[in-house]
């Protein structure tokens, strides 16, 4: 084995169950997937609901990635028609694969119905 597979060894071994994507300077960007699903699902949650949070850093690395579309999609559901949300649906797909901006999608407000 060469050097440069030791290396790519010993780095996953460090980073365990980590998930990860290149970013446009070389780099990776290195998550655990069971805490950004929880972050992601309160976070669309808080959006739902119109309240404004932090924006998961993982939002911000995929504007940053080489290749946005496949960063995308190891955020994907598996299985999308059970899924509670899609996070590629919270923000404009055009905006943030293309432009690298965040830009959420804002649902109109329900009509409210407690005076009928």
């Amino acid at each position: 084995m060469g050097l440069r597979g030791w290396i790519k060894r010993l780095e996953h071994q460090a980073w365990g169950n980590l998930e990860s994507f290149e970013l446009i300077d070389g780099s990776r960007y290195y998550y655990d997937p069971t805490a950004t699903n929880k972050e992601l699902f309160l976070h669309a949650v808080d959006m739902y609901l119109g309240r404004t949070r932090r924006i998961p850093e993982i939002y911000h690395a995929i504007c940053r990635a080489r290749d946005p579309v496949a960063a995308l999609a190891t955020i994907a559901p598996e299985n999308p028609e059970k899924a509670f949300v899609d996070p590629a649906s919270l923000y404009d797909y055009w905006a943030l694969v293309h432009e690298r901006r965040l830009v959420p999608i804002i649902a109109e407000a329900p009509e409210d119905l407690s005076e009928k």
